[in-house]
């Protein structure tokens, strides 16, 4: 048996809806708690949906002005940047993207060094990228991505995963961040 600590970890929607909403709610709130260098976002739809439920106030010691409720993306991101925090957003350039962008617009104003953001016409790609994971697969970012869907999902820790995907956005995207 593999008891390997850099197996990867794959989740199947929506049967493991719970699982993923629980692991994106981990990612972020470990970003908040150490964030990343940089940490991309790339899908090709994106949506502000809840990312951290915070109806318990469990998370008011990361955030104490947030609601007891559900913490949307764009939430999440303002926390990680006024944090000190950096994210390369990239996304597919879609009129239902266009509202995401239009809702972070402010933060990007308030944080141009710090907030990237490159538009293409055919990004396809979907994964969340830190300095020491990767979830990558087939989900967007949305409502119906994360709970709907019929999706797959895999985490990776190990490095030469997490390397090769940021040496391929980095090499794709740079350019074009702005």
């Amino acid at each position: 048996m593999n008891t390997s600590l850099n197996a990867a970890r794959d989740l199947f929607g929506p049967e493991q809806t719970g699982a993923i909403r629980d692991l994106l709610q981990s990612l972020f709130v470990t970003e908040l708690l150490r964030p990343s260098s940089r940490l991309w976002l790339a899908f090709g739809w994106i949506s502000d949906i809840e990312i951290i439920d915070n109806r318990a106030r469990q998370f008011s010691a990361l955030q104490p002005d947030w609601p007891a409720a559900g913490i949307r993306l764009s939430q999440v991101m303002t926390a990680l940047i006024e944090a000190g925090g950096s994210i390369a957003l990239v996304l597919r350039d879609i009129d239902h993207n266009r509202q995401f962008v239009d809702v972070i617009k402010p933060l990007r104003a308030r944080f141009p060094d710090r907030f990237k953001l490159a538009l293409g016409a055919v990004v396809h790609d979907k994964g969340i990228l830190g300095d020491d994971f990767l979830l990558s697969g087939s989900m967007n970012l949305t409502h119906n991505g994360v709970t709907v869907n019929d999706e797959h999902l895999t985490l990776r820790t190990d490095m030469p995963s997490v390397q090769e995907w940021r040496l391929a956005l980095e090499k794709k995207w740079n350019g074009t961040l702005a």
